[in-house]
């Protein structure tokens, strides 16, 4: 029996040393801090992981790491995007064999690719394994544009594709339309660093999968929506968007260069090419981020998960 996917699912970033080589023992650390902040599963290995950077011995290592530290705790969903049917069916089938919860599932990275091209790829794929599969819709990393009829007839006709991420903006209207279309059959996840995260939530998304290094912030709006409190979720939602808005242009970097400063990783090395902060970027991201945490504690009384609180409870995970 697969367990139902449900609430915050943050995509795990590949936290790297300053020769660029993957830090295995900060990956570790990252779970940890996740694990406290009460996130309710974890993606591996999806685009912002710099997958698609990393050596294959890389991505084995990642993914051991993670499953070990996880555990059977929480659900683990593992990126098999890749820019064939064979290599994402070969992807997949290893997901599987290490332990995943399900696979999230990207078209191959042609935007002239025609629907039935993209049907049967899912179809394919899901034929290969027996794992739920989570359906990622995400033009703008020059995957092909996937209308909501064409999500509807995945998630209909492909058995094991329960799931969309959703990162086609708007995607708050995309989230209703595919969720007509379906009849509530396809459980939806928003994504797109958080912005829309609220409004997914209000046309019926069954959580969100990004990454972020400020977990208790999403955790906070999910976990209010579920007792009923919306105008405590939507002071937080809007007290982190200028947060969110920093991360549009270089996500990676600047999401690592938070964990840096909350003490839970080492550098914000990203894999080449690729740009990394300067250090005016650096002090105008602090600024930023000190203005986000005391807003929303004096607003919502949610203190900065840092570092130290993490290892004074590593202990019990």
């Amino acid at each position: 029996m697969t367990t139902e996917l449900r609430g915050f699912f943050p995509v795990l970033l590949t936290p790297l040393h300053q020769n660029r080589k993957q830090d295995l023992d900060s990956l570790r650390q990252m779970i940890s801090y996740y694990e406290t902040a009460g996130v309710h599963g974890f993606v591996a290995l999806g685009e912002v992981s710099e997958s698609a950077k990393l050596t294959d011995s890389e991505r084995e290592q990642n993914l051991s790491t993670v499953m070990e530290r996880v555990g059977r705790r929480l659900p683990v969903v593992v990126g098999a995007s890749r820019e064939s049917t064979e290599l994402a069916v070969e992807a997949a089938q290893w997901a599987e064999s290490e332990g995943a919860s399900a696979v999230m599932l990207a078209p191959p990275k042609n935007v002239q690719l025609r629907e039935r091209a993209i049907f049967e790829h899912y179809k394919t794929v899901s034929d290969s394994i027996k794992l739920p599969i989570v359906v990622q819709d995400e033009p703008e990393g020059s995957h092909p544009y996937m209308s909501p009829e064409l999500l509807a007839k995945i998630n209909l006709e492909v058995g094991s594709a329960e799931y969309v991420k959703l990162e086609d903006v708007p995607t708050p209207d995309k989230v209703e339309r595919v969720r007509e279309l379906t009849k509530d059959r396809a459980k939806i996840f928003g994504a797109s660093h958080g912005k829309g995260y609220l409004w997914e939530m209000d046309r019926g998304a069954v959580g969100i999968m990004t990454s972020s290094p400020t977990p208790e912030y999403f955790v906070a709006i999910w976990n209010a929506l579920q007792r009923g409190k919306r105008e405590l979720a939507a002071e937080v939602f809007f007290y982190n968007l200028p947060l969110i808005h920093f991360y549009s242009e270089m996500a990676i970097a600047v999401k690592k260069e938070v964990f840096v400063q909350r003490g839970v990783i080492k550098t914000s090395r990203v894999k080449q090419p690729g740009r990394e902060l300067g250090d005016r970027e650096r002090a105008e991201l602090s600024e930023l981020l000190r203005w986000v945490e005391a807003n929303v504690a004096r607003v919502a009384g949610i203190a900065p998960l840092h570092w130290k609180h993490v290892a004074s409870t590593t202990h019990r995970l």
